[in-house]
């Protein structure tokens, strides 16, 4: 199992990956003895940060993880059928010892198990009196909230390919290995799967847990953006209760952080709001009020060609993704004077998205979350849980569409049933977050069908119902190889 899940030991604890604490940008610290290596401050900051780089690897949240839940629906068609660049993915045709099922099960393992190991070496440091005067209660609290939320991230993303979504079943389904403690060899290769309920209640708990210890403000919009703190850990909350259709939840979670009324935003901790315009939040530096996390990339440190999200959307990439046209997909939703559409680029006959431009250097940052999402996460479940249309729901719908598309606002009277709103809903998100990751993730939750694309000489893709065996992908050959008690999809 060392192949998959285990960072080793020697590399962890001996060869700190550091980072700049304002863009993260990893620095190789001098090798430290595992005696010595919660010693200082900064040794424990650098372990930190370390825990972000694990997770914005190119094949996590450095990029590829946002492409596969993209180019797997129907809004986007490969310039190429290059394997490397997830053809495979796109046409549905992904098996137990393709590249991306193998490399996405290991980087979100490694980073779990990186995360675990520095959970255990703080707290066991900690209890030990070894961080005395190294660190305040309040830094212990806020380190140990950043890892819990991370952890509790890298879970809930390995669950929206790997696993049934949790409408199926309410969660009874073969899940994830649960693996909460530090690995460190081979040994403790052989972990049964827990239910996706199982997963999602480790899950609430790392975040319920990391809301009660995080402090409110990191001191900077750079450091709000690419580091955890409370208002964060709820933002996403509004995400998980989401999935598991527990609209209540969502709406008091939306609470802490959203207004009643317009302008919609935070009233406190980081005051998160809708930025002013769409085609900003895609500008350096990046860090604008709406991002509420994203992973930061620079010239020196990023995903890389063929990984980055610049790498697939951009027009000037050799292989990457144009827009879908065809009727159904976002690119046909949308308003000839929606923003959103005015600004793609097209080139060769065919549009592209300008989220993510810089093809050369790869440091557009990768949007984790935004304030857009919790706002119609909070539409949404509002509507659900009372079965009616509100003013409110219809506000916050609003807010989204209307700072693109001027012209394109509801009123109470544009729905005529709740199936009305939520047809508008899941249409608005599929345009607002194109390119984000969110398209595959929310036809799951919900149980719908990926629907079927004509890619024209790249192939006709027939649609995927979610009674089909590849609805979700399968486990990791390399998985069910060295863990026994593994089992497949």
């Amino acid at each position: 199992m060392k192949n998959i899940i285990n960072i080793s030991i020697v590399f962890v604890l001996l060869f700190i990956i550091g980072c700049s604490k304002e863009n993260l940008d990893p620095v190789p610290s001098t090798s430290l003895s595992s005696l010595t290596v919660f010693d200082t401050k900064e040794r424990v900051v650098a372990q930190v940060n370390g825990m972000y780089d694990a997770m914005k690897t190119a094949q996590f949240f450095g990029g590829r993880y946002f492409v596969y839940n993209d180019v797997r629906c129907d809004n986007f068609i490969p310039t190429s059928s290059n394997l490397v660049t997830c053809y495979s993915t796109w046409n549905h045709s992904v098996i137990t010892s393709t590249n991306e099922v193998q490399n996405l099960w290991a980087a979100g393992y490694n980073t779990i198990n990186n995360i675990n190991i520095f959970l255990d070496g703080l707290v066991k440091a900690w209890d030990g009196g070894k961080l005395d005067g190294v660190l305040t209660q309040a830094e212990f609290d806020q380190y140990k909230s950043e890892a819990f939320t991370l952890r509790a991230i890298s879970y809930f993303s390995l669950l929206q390919l790997y696993a049934k979504p949790y409408n199926v079943g309410s969660g009874a389904n073969p899940g994830l290995p649960l693996r909460l403690i530090a690995e460190t060899s081979s040994e403790n290769s052989d972990l049964a799967r827990s239910t996706v309920a199982e997963v999602y209640t480790q899950i609430l708990k790392d975040l319920n847990d990391a809301e009660s210890l995080a402090i409110s403000n990191q001191g900077s919009d750079i450091l709000n953006l690419t580091r955890i703190h409370k208002n964060t850990i709820i933002a996403y909350k509004t995400r998980i209760y989401l999935h598991m259709q527990n609209w209540g939840s969502v709406a008091s979670e939306s609470a802490k952080i959203v207004s009643a009324s317009a302008p919609f935003k935070a009233s406190t901790g980081v005051q998160f709001q809708l930025n002013t315009t769409f085609t900003g939040i895609w500008e350096a530096p990046y860090a604008t009020k709406e991002s509420i996390f994203s992973m930061p990339h620079a010239s020196t440190d990023n995903p890389g060609s063929q990984n980055s999200l610049p790498s697939y959307y951009f027009s000037g990439a050799t292989e990457s993704y144009y827009l879908n046209t065809a009727a159904g997909t976002a690119y046909a939703a949308m308003d000839a004077t929606d923003v959103r559409k005015t600004s793609l680029t097209l080139k060769g006959g065919n549009y592209f998205i300008s989220k993510f431009t810089d093809y050369v250097t790869h440091s557009n940052y990768s949007p984790v979350i935004r304030y857009a999402e919790v706002l119609l996460n909070r539409a949404e479940a509002l509507v659900r849980a009372g079965n009616s249309v509100t003013q409110e729901a219809v506000d916050l719908l609003n807010a989204v569409r209307t700072r693109s598309f001027a012209t394109g606002g509801y009123t109470l009277a544009s729905f005529a049933t709740t199936a009305d709103f939520f047809a508008a809903i899941l249409t608005e998100r599929n345009i607002e977050f194109l390119g984000e990751g969110m398209r595959n993730m929310d036809l799951m939750r919900l149980g719908l069908t990926i629907p079927g694309k004509d890619g024209g000489s790249m192939g006709n893709i027939s649609s995927v119902s979610p009674t089909s065996p590849t609805y979700i992908w399968p486990i990791s050959a390399l998985e069910l190889t060295f863990n026994k008690l593994m089992t497949g999809n």
